[in-house]
């Protein structure tokens, strides 16, 4: 993992996002590239200069930006970590895509909610449409999480193909903290599946994973989302890695798994993508 992308807007969900990120950078030596994006409908990327010019606010509060974010991050977080800072302007979840995207950075860690969030409004918000959009990883964070938050980790799906390759791209943080991974399988009525079978699938996981400790986990729920709280509660786990289907294209009212647990739960979420 050599870039983690960390969009900031000032408020302590982003803050807790950095954070997040510094505790990863500590132990890798990742760059952190720090994205503040001034919102806009307006493609600034494409526009002349000349009709840049005729939005001397946008260009005064970019400057702001630019001028104030160092000293701040320097005093909210503190670190020896590498930290490349960014201003943008335009549409916040574009803007960070683009960033993530043209840095090929391997992560984006993202507060929720970061400023402008409003109780209850998920739907369309930036984070929803930069957990869609990404094509990296996102971690979603509403807290700081520690050094402990990085010892387990929840990976919970159906153990097929795709899942195995979304499963893959744990392991590198995983090897970082020398994190245990469990396997879990949230059984519902509607998507029964017997202990035996899933725990054949579980084991085609690991193959080849030896140097890893990963534990394999069946949980009878009639809920997934809610099995996958209970099962983190009762085990002490607070990160969450899970694969996330492609919804580019979906109704922002569809909302997954993924989606569901970021709005109702506390803890870390990592969106996987196939």
């Amino acid at each position: 993992m050599k870039t983690i992308v960390v969009p900031f807007d000032f408020s302590p969900y982003s803050l807790a996002a950095l954070q997040t990120a510094q505790r990863i950078s500590a132990k890798n030596h990742a760059k952190i590239i720090c994205v503040t994006v001034i919102p806009s409908e307006l493609d600034w990327d494409l526009l002349s200069d000349e009709a840049k010019s005729k939005h001397q606010e946008l260009i005064r509060e970019y400057n702001e930006a630019v001028d104030v974010l160092p000293g701040h991050i320097k005093s909210v977080a503190p670190a020896k970590s590498q930290i490349e800072q960014v201003v943008k302007i335009g549409v916040p979840n574009e803007q960070i895509v683009r960033v993530a995207e043209k840095s090929k950075a391997d992560i984006i860690i993202l507060g929720a909610y970061g400023k402008g969030y409003t109780d209850g409004k998920f739907i369309g918000s930036t984070l929803q449409k930069v957990l869609r959009n990404a094509n990296c990883p996102v971690l979603a964070v509403k807290h700081a999480l520690d050094g402990n938050a990085f010892r387990k980790i929840a990976f919970a799906t159906v153990f097929n193909p795709a899942g195995k390759i979304a499963f893959e791209k744990i392991l590198p943080l995983a090897k970082a903290f020398k994190t245990s991974i469990h396997l879990l399988f949230v059984n519902t009525p509607s998507h029964f599946t017997s202990s035996s079978q899933s725990d054949i699938e579980m084991a085609e996981f690991g193959k080849g994973h030896e140097q890893f400790v990963i534990h394999r986990h069946v949980y009878n729920h009639e809920d997934a989302e809610l099995g996958i709280m209970e099962f983190c509660a009762k085990a002490g786990i607070q990160l969450v890695g899970l694969v996330s289907a492609d919804r580019r294209h979906a109704s922002s009212y569809v909302i997954g798994t993924t989606e569901t647990l970021i709005f109702k739960s506390e803890l870390g979420i990592l969106s996987l993508k196939a």
